[in-house]
């Protein structure tokens, strides 16, 4: 209920949250506004700047105003005149989160965060990681007789005109078909065979009749790489070579000791030649037969192939002076930076979208509650507390 006038003071009382300047009614243009508080008050409490008043005072009267949303006020004085609070009951704001995001992928910069004291979030190029571009795994097929086939990418006893990088004209050679694009060149690593020419490259071998063959009958791996690869010993290259042509540097490849010949490798030892045909731009896989070898025997089983690209970097700075907990799992779980500190998290793709949640600590050192906003949402209006001994929240930043 509302308190008779008196001179040029209006009293009001309150009970619940929403807006002062309704509350008053008829009284609101009267130069002293005091509202006094009945209950607690869970919400917000607002008052809409009017140029009459020289003073406004809230009496909690020993009742809380509790705002788990946001500021507990949002009082707007006159230039020159605060809100004044009295009592022994808390104006607290609870809310001791903020969010930030940033949907576009393409996102790359520094995004600047005002509800965290202007703390940033830089998203850089400055990240590389290891992606698998080829994980091919090939299954032995039955041929419907009792016997199977290799299962693989066969070679064929046709050969195919190319040019390799140290040539100065063509030759005809067995290339593998399935690999003769220019699709896989760049998965090979463009003319330089940058994704073969690592240690983690690994490709196998099987046979087109194994009643005849061996299931993997060989494997090659990059320079230094493993001894072994799905399941047998790997060859290094024996041959490895770059060749300028024109402005470009092209590289060759080669493993002398790569497979067996069926017949449990009565047909001889074959190797294996790996280039970017000079004249078509696509990847040649070559066979080099043994004595008595068919190209067409013999299949590509396995293949892996990695590449190093570049991923997304994220930095978080606080700029305030409380550790912040940062959580949403675009991109940190739950990581804590504290005051001044950075926290990193670098993400295996290019996407630079992010969507944070950050967390303030409960209290400050002095044990005063901590909010991520401040008593009074209008800002220009300040709080004067020499007369109210309730507890009050503190502005984290």
């Amino acid at each position: 209920m509302s308190i008779p006038i008196i001179g040029n003071v209006g009293f009001t009382e309150i009970s619940s949250a929403g807006s002062l300047t309704s509350a008053a009614s008829n009284k609101i243009a009267l130069p002293i506004q005091l509202f006094k508080l009945t209950s607690s008050i869970s919400g917000q409490l607002t008052l809409t700047e009017n140029s009459n008043h020289k003073k406004v005072i809230i009496d909690t009267n020993g009742n809380n105003i509790i705002n788990s949303s946001g500021s507990p006020l949002n009082v707007d004085c006159p230039s020159g005149v605060a809100v004044e609070l009295k009592g022994s009951g808390n104006v607290q704001s609870t809310l001791k989160t903020f969010t930030s995001a940033v949907s576009s992928t393409s996102n790359t910069g520094t995004t600047t965060i005002s509800d965290a004291g202007n703390s940033t979030l830089a998203v850089t190029t400055n990240h590389t990681f290891t992606e698998q571009l080829l994980d091919t795994t090939r299954s032995q097929v039955a041929d419907g007789d009792g016997t199977f086939s290799g299962g693989g990418a066969a070679f064929r006893d046709q050969t195919t005109t190319v040019k390799r990088p140290q040539d100065s004209s063509n030759s005809t050679r067995p290339v593998n078909p399935t690999y003769y694009t220019t699709s896989f060149a760049t998965t090979f690593g463009g003319f330089g065979l940058d994704n073969i020419n690592r240690s983690d490259f690994g490709m196998s071998f099987t046979h087109a009749f194994l009643e005849d063959g061996t299931p993997i009958s060989g494997a090659i791996v990059g320079p230094s790489g493993a001894s072994t690869f799905d399941g047998v010993s790997a060859d290094q290259p024996d041959t490895n070579t770059t060749h300028t042509v024109g402005s470009d540097t092209y590289r060759y490849m080669q493993w002398n000791s790569a497979l067996v010949g069926v017949n449990n490798g009565n047909t001889g030892t074959m190797g294996i030649a790996m280039y970017i045909d000079v004249n078509t731009g696509k990847a040649v896989v070559e066979i080099i037969l043994g004595s008595g070898g068919r190209a067409a025997f013999n299949q590509i089983k396995n293949l892996d192939v990695f590449t190093t690209s570049t991923g997304r970097k994220f930095t978080f700075t606080n700029n305030t002076s409380h550790t912040i907990t940062l959580s949403g799992g675009d991109p940190y779980s739950s990581t804590s930076v504290s005051a001044s500190g950075t926290g990193v998290v670098n993400r295996d793709s290019t996407d630079g979208s992010f969507s944070i949640t950050g967390t303030f600590p409960s209290t400050n050192d002095a044990g005063a509650p901590l909010s991520s906003v401040g008593l009074n949402e209008t800002s220009s209006t300040s709080v004067n507390v020499d007369n109210h001994t309730g507890t009050n929240s503190v502005k984290a930043f």
